[in-house]
């Protein structure tokens, strides 16, 4: 049988390719992204990005959320795990049919609702059938270690949708182009999941379990209101600015918070990372390696947001120019909102791993709930930057509101809790001290302070490096020694 601390090492090394990986795959994402702006019309490119919002907006109800069970569901069905995503399979494909077929009877009506053709709704509605398979069979290869099969998966989709879109645009008249571009996007999504429903069959997989069905749907449809209320609290601020203040000011804002998101990729694929190893180690009892192991974690996202916060003028001026100048100040408080909710993520995993997902959507929705009457209060006095500030204020209240329910309603006290909001407060202060060196005359000044910076990580994080360089040269001198035996053998 599998030691713990073994399996420790293999979670701890699928979990570094799962960040790698899932960094890289956001980063064609982003790379692409001005390709295709530059390939279709702003028209054509506005009703992709439609077409892609609806996406997001509709894939919890499709796929009822069931994937976020399969972490759990590994543990209470020991052995059974591939017959428990083949259930899910089964069960998110009984639901996507009724919601399908409901869709396709009323189609002209909820075209026009989507505001998509009729062509791009069906095209919406094959996507949102087959993508729950992909999302199963992926969080089954990374809570089962299977990192390979995992990163293949996210590459597939990142490069092989990209591709294939990019290819059907090329080719295809110029009336044509946004349509071969949601093409891409759902054929090569509907295309890997009828080779996962195919491998299911062959490995009779797939079955119509109710016990299976009931521990899922337990788990997964409370988190179905947490999903779309993430969804409001990221976008309502964008569509009060651009209600009050207009579009060009939502650009300014949409510029920072971009910015921020990319901060958001690294400390969410961290905490996907962390997520298998965690409930295996909550599972057997070992919480102090969970409360020791958490800490680097934790200062190793407010180090991270704090070069973003440092470099903010900088990052701007990159990716918008000097037009871009007055999102600067938005940056900090969308950063301190990111490390929020990256700090919050912890106390969630808890509800998580003991099935009290209720709890998370009390949480969400009553952030959500905050965040617009903070928005409709501030941003038509203050403008754009309130917005940043209310967002940060939001994911503040989501964070206490979580440790409250863990530590209050759970009764579970898991973490060093004065560490964590002690550390979120040391953040907040250098980066409101940060905030005050964004002047041209000053910029040298918050440079030393950015490299002194770095100075201290490099020594908190020393020995984490030195273990890490000392595996590389373990590994360089292994190879190097069979090589030279290899060259022995054959002379």
């Amino acid at each position: 049988m599998e030691t713990h601390e073994g399996k420790g090492k293999l979670a701890l090394k699928a979990g570094i390719w799962y960040v790698i990986s899932s960094v890289m795959v956001k980063a064609i994402s982003i790379l692409t992204t001005p390709i295709f702006a530059r390939l279709l019309t702003t028209e054509q490119y506005g009703t992709v990005q439609t077409f892609i919002s609806w996406q997001s907006l509709l894939i919890p109800f499709f796929t009822m959320n069931l994937p976020y069970s399969i972490g759990r569901a590994k543990l209470d069905y020991q052995g059974q795990i591939e017959k428990y995503a083949g259930a899910m399979q089964v069960l998110s494909l009984l639901v996507s049919g009724v919601i399908v077929g409901v869709a396709a009877v009323f189609l002209p009506a909820v075209s026009v609702m989507l505001e998509l053709t009729e062509t791009e709704t069906l095209l919406l509605m094959a996507y949102l059938l087959f993508t729950p398979t992909i999302m199963l069979n992926q969080n089954k290869y990374k809570y089962t270690y299977r990192y390979k099969q995992n990163i293949a998966i996210a590459w597939y989709m990142a490069v092989g949708s990209t591709l294939m879109s990019l290819l059907l645009v090329v080719l295809a008249p110029a009336e044509s182009k946004g349509m071969m571009r949601i093409i891409g996007i759902t054929g090569s999504h509907v295309a890997l999941s009828v080779l996962f429903w195919i491998r299911s069959l062959k490995k009779g997989v797939l079955n119509v379990n109710k016990g299976f069905w009931k521990y899922g749907l337990r788990i997964s449809v409370p988190l179905i209101l947490h999903t779309v209320c993430m969804h409001v609290l990221s976008q309502s601020d964008r569509i009060f600015i651009t209600k009050i203040w207009g579009k060009t000011d939502t650009a300014f804002y949409s510029l920072a918070y971009t910015y921020g998101v990319a901060l958001h990729v690294l400390t969410t694929a961290v905490a996907e990372g962390w997520l298998p190893w965690f409930h295996d180690t909550y599972y057997a009892g070992k919480q102090d390696e969970i409360r020791k192991n958490v800490k680097p974690l934790v200062i190793l996202g407010c180090f991270v947001g704090l070069a973003c916060i440092a470099l903010a003028p900088e990052a701007v001026l990159i990716l918008g120019g000097k037009k871009y100048a007055h999102s600067v100040p938005c940056v900090p408080p969308v950063v301190m909102g990111v490390v929020c909710q990256y700090i919050y993520t912890h106390y969630v995993n808890i509800e998580l791993h003991l099935k009290e997902t209720v709890y998370v959507s009390i949480g969400t929705v009553t952030a959500a709930a905050v965040n617009i009457a903070l928005n409709a209060i501030f941003i038509p006095v203050y403008g754009f930057v309130a917005a940043a500030y209310t967002t940060l204020a939001s994911y503040f209240v989501l964070m206490l509101i979580h440790f409250t329910i863990t530590r209050k309603v759970l009764k579970v006290k898991l973490y060093d809790d004065l560490f964590m909001f002690g550390t979120l407060a040391a953040t907040a202060l250098v980066s409101f001290g940060l905030m005050q060196l964004y002047g041209h005359n000053l910029r040298w000044i918050r440079y030393g302070i950015t490299l002194a910076g770095f100075g201290v990580f490099l020594y908190i994080f020393r020995d984490y490096i030195r273990r890490w360089l000392r595996k590389r040269g373990t590994r360089r001198a292994k190879k190097t020694g069979e090589a030279g035996e290899a060259e022995k053998g054959k002379e």
